[in-house]
């Protein structure tokens, strides 16, 4: 601690503590005022909280958070689960990492009573929350309970017990070369097919709205107007990856551009093909005189996000045609 650091507490205290009051009421109120109205839980009692966490810095209370049993609220979350509520650090004192302080509080707080995964909700007008929990290990789900289609709220969870993981494919270690085409080749057509395959089995509801476009094709078509750049990566000279570079449509940040398409074949999995398009997607975007890159990707897509986080990307509230699709999270990177 630096000689003009404040002096940091964490205790664990009662729900109805007067200081946690006061927090939880600003709390509402700002969410209020973001959104246009009351939270949906706003009127949640302490019945359900294990446990509510109160910091102070050099003796002022200035952030909390609370711990609450789901597994008699929620039938549609695993047992052992408790439910994140209730984050939030004063306007004056954000930015010095209370909020992950108040976090790793809880969790702790959860492992000490055998919850085995937490889950939260927050709001997509609220990236830097979003931001947070992504870089404190959550990861994007379902929306759950009250949640569930309400196009305001986004939902994340983390395990704390370790879970099995799917066996991995050996990791590819064939040549990787990078290539500038069209949006009209034929090997790029192919990749966009088969993502659009992948599409349509994690968000079948979406099939209508393709079917409406004119189903791919009609849709790639859509897709493809302001494509600046495509690039393919080939393995061994074989297409099996994509991602494109859109300019700027309206309402979008000056200087920025657009992710688009960025798609890794099955087959070529594991051997780094989409950190690489992204990479050198990033170059043309510079070269093209480019200050930030936008991206959107869907819910059910979590190693999509992981990719992004750990590239720099940091949420931003839905940008247009994205503003109110449940399914979406969007990302943007300053270049």
């Amino acid at each position: 601690m630096t000689a003009d650091a404040p002096a940091v507490t964490v205790d664990v205290v009662a729900w109805d503590h007067p200081d946690v009051v006061r927090l939880r009421d600003a709390q509402q109120a700002e969410l209020r005022e973001r959104y246009g109205e009351d939270d949906i839980g706003h009127a949640m009692s302490g019945d359900d909280i294990v446990g509510v966490v109160l910091l102070h810095a050099d003796g002022e209370p200035v952030a909390i958070g609370a711990l609450r049993d789901v597994d008699a609220v929620y039938d549609d979350l695993e047992p052992q689960t408790a439910e994140v509520k209730r984050m939030y650090v004063v306007p004056e004192h954000r930015g010095r990492g209370y909020s992950r302080l108040i976090l790793t509080a809880l969790e702790r707080l959860a492992t000490a009573q055998d919850v085995r995964c937490l889950v939260l909700e927050t709001g997509p007008l609220q990236p830097e929350a979003i931001g947070l929990y992504l870089r404190a290990g959550f990861f994007p789900i379902e929306n759950y309970g009250e949640y569930v289609g309400v196009v305001d709220s986004r939902c994340f969870a983390k395990y704390l017990v370790p879970v099995p993981q799917a066996e991995r494919a050996p990791r590819y270690e064939g040549r990787v070369t990078i290539e500038r085409t069209a949006w009209d080749d034929p090997r790029a057509l192919e990749l966009r097919r088969a993502m659009h395959r992948f599409n349509g089995w994690r968000y079948p509801e979406l099939q209508p709205m393709w079917d409406a476009a004119g189903g791919f094709d009609g849709d790639d078509a859509a897709q493809g107007v302001g494509v600046l750049v495509v690039l393919l990566a080939l393995l061994d000279g074989e297409p099996a990856g994509h991602v494109a570079l859109r300019g700027p449509r309206d309402g979008q940040p000056e200087g920025s551009g657009e992710v688009k398409k960025l798609f890794v074949d099955d087959s070529a999995r594991g051997a780094g093909l989409a950190r690489t398009l992204m990479r050198a997607l990033e170059a043309e975007a510079r070269a093209a005189g480019m200050t930030s890159l936008l991206l959107q990707t869907g819910v059910r897509q979590p190693e999509a996000v992981r990719l992004y986080v750990d590239e720099g990307y940091r949420p931003i509230a839905p940008y247009k045609p994205y503003v109110g699709d449940l399914l979406s999270l969007c990302f943007a990177k300053t270049l």
